[in-house]
């Protein structure tokens, strides 16, 4: 078998000559296939076909046994050079390996090692560059001072003081130039030489234009005495004699219409009606001015009786509900006045309760409010009164509201202390809503820094204190600008009525004044004057 595989199987050749065969076929397969055909031709090309399938069956088959010893030789060949192959890497790699150590290793490489000799405080490279760059006596500044230096040849070339400079010589041949220039066109404009520019051009006009400049100079002479007539008052008709004729009549137009001593001039009529309207106006003024002011001391009875009475406290509080209830509408909360109604403590301290409402981030929690308007009232005092409302009414901050008028020297418009907060309020000036609105901000804040606490980091709490004493700040300081623009206002009134007063002697002196001058703005003699005073 093994014979028969590596039998070496020449390739077909179309030229090959004819074999012929005589075959005895005792297979009985083969017998009993080929007795299905006819004897002949047909059973004939039955067999050469079936002769020529087995003959490329054979070739067919000895060449798979080819392919499979070349496969096996092949893969023991593939095995060898693997082999050689790892053992060559592994050799190699070693090998690349100690080089490359020797080479880069940080710490005994040669490459480290001389670059560390090169770029180390005065290294190579150091010195290199110093003797090339660094001082006066190094390669570079020698090399610039020979070139461009004080000695150097380009800098004597260029120096203004050289005689022989580049600038000197410059400026001499630009001086000469433009003085060659200058006398070329001083002579062309020279009437003193015939072939000058000038005196050409004076010779061509003249004789070109004597005849029509004779008489443009005579047009524009009788033009200018023309000119002349009309502006001169002596000439009867010209236009400026017209023109001042007009002006008088004009003059005595406006001096009749302007004039007071003619009843019938628009100035006496206008001066007529202006004083009717005045007179009307002053009356209404007048009336005017009386019913505010019976308005005003009817205001200030009721208030002064308000404060005499028992009552102005309660006054004072129903205008904080006003605002605390307007306040707790824009923000969801519920305002509920408990003035009177006895608390936890047994006690009716604690006027107001501020309920925070759903959509606030503490809903439920509450909010006490104490207003009083007696007099004499310190900080400490309002903070014992504020601590025990919180309790009484079971609140978690207390807002404390005093009246301008009842708090004592030193009381801040807005300070917070704790969980209370003191807050100065006046029901009749309106700027001073904005304390009450930020104490009760205030409140809402601490409310909800207690209720989250839990959840807020320390940033977040630091943040509030800090936004809420920003705040305190803030209304200090508007308090302090608020009553110094009290205090203008009452010197500004005060400077008000003086200058009405000053006003009102500078009147009677005009009109004193008025009686000493003449109708005719002549002056009297002194005893008219001493009439007109008396």
């Amino acid at each position: 078998m093994e014979a028969v595989a590596h039998v070496a199987t020449k390739p077909a050749n179309e030229n090959a000559p004819v074999v012929r065969l005589a075959l005895c076929i005792t297979d009985p397969e083969v017998v009993h296939e080929l007795g299905q055909h006819d004897e002949g031709t047909e059973r004939d090309a039955f067999a050469k076909h079936a002769l020529r399938i087995g003959v490329v069956a054979l070739r067919h088959a000895r060449g798979a046994l080819d392919a499979q010893s070349i496969q096996r030789e092949g893969e023991r060949l593939l095995g060898a050079v693997r082999d050689a192959l790892s053992a060559h890497t592994s050799q190699t790699s070693s090998s690349v390996a100690r080089l490359l150590g020797a080479y880069l290793d940080p710490a005994t490489g040669s490459l480290p090692q001389r670059l560390e000799q090169l770029t180390k405080r005065d290294g190579e490279i150091e010195l290199l560059l110093a003797k090339h760059l660094d001082g006066d006596r190094s390669t570079i500044a020698q090399t610039l001072a020979r070139q461009v230096g004080q000695e150097s040849t380009l800098f004597k070339i260029l120096c203004p003081t050289q005689a022989d400079g580049l600038v000197a010589t410059l400026s001499r041949a630009i001086d000469e130039a433009l003085r060659l220039q200058r006398e070329d066109v001083l002579r062309e404009f020279s009437r003193d030489r015939p072939e000058s520019a000038l005196s050409r051009l004076i010779v061509d006009i003249t004789q070109a234009n004597q005849g029509p400049l004779a008489r443009f100079v005579a047009r524009v002479e009788k033009a200018q005495r023309s000119i002349l007539e009309q502006f001169s008052l002596d000439c009867e008709g010209s236009a400026i004699r017209r023109l001042a004729a007009t002006l008088d009549d004009t003059r005595t137009t406006v001096k009749n219409s302007l004039t007071l001593d003619d009843p019938a001039s628009p100035l006496s009529l206008l001066r007529k009606e202006l004083m009717n309207a005045v007179g009307l106006f002053a009356d209404s003024n007048s009336r005017f001015q009386s019913d505010v002011r019976a308005t005003l001391e009817t205001f200030r009875v009721r208030r002064e009786e308000a404060a005499r009475s028992s009552l102005h406290g309660h006054t004072f509080e129903y205008a904080a509900g006003e605002l605390l209830q307007l306040d707790a509408q824009h923000t969801g909360d519920i305002c509920e006045r408990l003035s009177g109604t006895p608390g936890r403590e047994g006690r009716k301290t604690g006027d107001y309760v501020l309920t925070l409402g759903p959509e606030s981030a503490a809903p439920g929690v509450r909010i006490v409010c104490e207003c009083k308007a007696d007099k004499g009232y310190t900080e400490a005092k309002a903070l014992d009164e504020i601590a025990l409302a919180r309790k009484n009414r079971e609140a978690r901050i207390g807002v404390f509201i005093v009246a301008r008028e009842s708090a004592t020297e030193g009381f801040t418009a807005l300070r917070r202390v704790g969980p209370d907060i003191l807050v100065v309020w006046d029901a009749e000036d309106p700027t001073t809503d904005v304390y009450l609105t930020a104490a009760l901000s205030i409140a809402r804040a601490l409310v909800v820094e207690q209720h989250r606490e839990s959840g807020r980091s320390e940033a977040d709490v630091r943040e509030i204190e800090q936004s809420i004493r920003g705040i305190e700040r803030l209304a200090i300081t508007v308090e302090s600008i608020a009553h110094d623009a009290r205090n203008i206002v009452k010197k500004g009134t005060k400077i008000g009525k003086a200058a009405e007063g000053v006003k009102e002697k500078l009147v009677e002196e005009v009109e004193r004044l008025k009686g000493v001058v003449g109708p005719r703005g002549q002056v009297c003699d002194r005893e008219s004057a001493d009439g007109c005073l008396s």
